[in-house]
């Protein structure tokens, strides 16, 4: 089980002012900021609700802060993240206030200092140009801002226009220099204002680290120790939600009631099943002995096949990797997989997930010999027989066997040209044509609903805007493709002629050979309108009209039962 996650006091520190007077303010770069603080509180309402925030201004028109630095702010002291704290961060202006950097760290040290109590990761994130003149950063020294900064146990962070690294074309300003001696001492981080941006762009994580499962493998009289990984999962369900008001949480209450709205005590309830109209109770040492007993969990071969008569239909569901979970005892497993890697076989087993739950069958299939992956087992889970559905579909003639050579070649060619390339081809390999690798990105709908919620939260009466464009990206085609595939489409343009066809003429002759068959239809009809009905088919008519209108409501349904 995970260590219980420690609660997180994070104060952001934003320019809004200047650094060197008698210049300009950039608005990029306080949007850029604003965005940033925005997509952190957005993330945390959302999977850090628990957590605490403050924001802290620098360049504020207001001196507000218990050591009276001129020009920072105390903007908002630490609260639960919430939508209406950023309404009034998005709401900021800029100015043309000046103040440092390390001022306003020490300032943002004694608010925290002052206003956390509680035992928590204390963060700062500050985000500025770091453009301060010689005169004023050569009166502090990193040492001394370390000291303050170990002494109350925080962590820094902090964003700027440039990295930190050496720039031959442009030096280092001695505002950088400071910084960067700072995070030496401090084991600090430092990123841009684009780099945080990207990073921020997906709240979730693509998984880096996986978690095993381990299993015993049994194969006859051996056990084999297993640790068992997921693959692939298609897992897009959000977090769940718990209802608030006035924060305070709702507290559920169950209460039993009877069809009469009879209020009874838990102790009264007579657990039981029903069957039809009739009610049977069951005790507790029955139910104990309905539940499933299906021994300890595990995996347990029960047959080989051959690899063909896994069909395609078979594989569904999650995807996991089997792999040893001891390199003490390996060699029994890395046997196993060999054997039927030669035998092109595959290991039918029987998988409890849990003690005494319900089984599955799975299929084992040895992978041996692929590129930056060790010898393993991939599972796939099979359909029981009453899981599986036929389907019956009309033949359909194939079109391939009336293509030219010249036509076939085309098509071959074209598929070839699809085919994205292989990771280790790096030169060939663009951002795009990365998204499609295995675990490379989150997924990019779970995402685009984050954004639908907050923007509902902060714009309730608006509608709702299309998706993000770096999310549609996600699903371009990468150029790499595009490229390879062009010539071949033209190719494909040329052998095949394509028929254009009218769907709305098609439709209007349908609909006239209707009207000409309905007309046909009433000339029939009418071609004797003096005819008279002889007595037998009067009687026959009246004889269904009555039938067809028999009136049941004085009749006992239960005298017929």
């Amino acid at each position: 089980m995970p260590p219980k996650a420690v609660k997180e006091s994070l104060m952001m520190l934003i320019n809004i002012g200047v650094t060197c007077p008698n210049t300009e303010n950039n608005p990029s770069l306080l949007e850029k900021a604003k965005h940033i603080a925005k997509r952190k509180i957005e993330e945390m309402i959302f999977f850090k609700s628990k957590d605490e925030i403050a924001i802290l201004l620098m360049g504020s028109p207001n001196t507000k802060n218990s050591l009276s630095t001129d020009h920072v702010e105390e903007f908002a002291n630490f609260q639960i993240p919430n939508w209406d704290l950023i309404e009034q961060l998005m709401a900021l202006q800029g100015t043309k206030y000046c103040s440092n950097w390390v001022e306003a760290l020490y300032a943002g040290v004694e608010f925290m200092k002052q206003n956390v109590l509680d035992v928590t990761v204390r963060k700062v994130i500050l985000m500025s140009d770091f453009k301060e003149e010689e005169d004023i950063i050569q009166q502090f020294q990193a040492d001394g801002i370390a000291e303050k900064l170990s002494s109350e146990k925080i962590k820094l962070t902090t964003i700027a226009e440039e990295p930190l690294d050496e720039r031959p074309a442009n030096p280092l300003k001695i505002s950088e220099v400071l910084l960067k001696d700072l995070h030496k001492k401090i084991d600090g981080q430092h990123t841009t204002f684009d780099c945080a941006i990207s990073e921020l762009k997906f709240y979730t994580k693509a998984p880096t680290k996986p978690t095993p499962f381990y299993f015993t493998l049994e194969l006859v009289d051996k056990k084999i120790p297993i640790a068992s990984y997921v693959k692939i999962n298609d897992n897009t369900k959000l977090p769940s939600w718990q209802k608030a008001k006035d924060n305070q949480k709702i507290v559920s209450k169950t209460q039993y009631f009877d069809r009469e709205r009879t209020l009874y005590k838990k102790d009264e309830i007579v657990a039981g099943y029903k069957y039809g109209g009739i009610f049977i109770p069951v005790e507790e040492e029955s139910k104990k002995d309905m539940n499933v007993k299906s021994g300890e969990k595990g995996y347990k071969i029960y047959s080989f096949t051959d690899r063909k008569n896994i069909r395609l239909e078979y594989k569904y569901e999650s995807t996991r990797v089997i792999l040893p979970s001891s390199e003490a005892k390996n060699v029994p497993f890395y046997s196993l997989v060999q054997a039927l890697h030669e035998t092109n076989s595959v290991a039918i087993a029987r998988k409890l997930y849990r003690n005494d739950c319900l089984p599955r069958m799975v299929a084992l299939f040895p992978c041996i010999d692929i590129p930056d992956e060790p010898w393993c087992l991939a599972e796939i889970a099979l359909a029981f027989a009453e899981e599986c559905r036929i389907m019956e579909v009309n033949p359909v003639k194939s079109a391939i066997k009336q293509l030219t050579s010249e036509q076939n070649e085309a098509v071959d060619n074209l598929i070839d040209s699809l085919r994205l390339p292989d990771i280790e081809d790096d030169d060939e390999v663009d951002d795009k044509s990365r998204y499609f690798l295995p675990g490379c990105v989150p997924n990019p709908a779970v995402q685009h609903k984050w954004h639908m919620l907050a923007y509902r939260a902060l714009n309730p009466g608006k509608p709702l805007p299309p998706m993000e464009d770096y999310l549609k990206e996600i699903f371009d085609v990468p150029s790499i493709i595009k490229d390879k595939s062009k010539r071949h489409l033209e190719k494909i343009a040329q052998l095949f002629q394509l028929e254009s066809i009218d769907p709305k003429a098609k439709e209007k002759g349908e609909t006239k050979k209707e009207e000409v068959n309905m007309q046909i239809d009433d000339d029939r009809e009418i071609e004797n309108p003096f005819k008279t009905e002889n007595k037998d088919d009067v009687e026959n008519k009246s004889s269904q009209e009555y039938v067809l209108s028999l009136d049941t409501s004085d009749i006992d349904m239960d005298e017929l039962v």
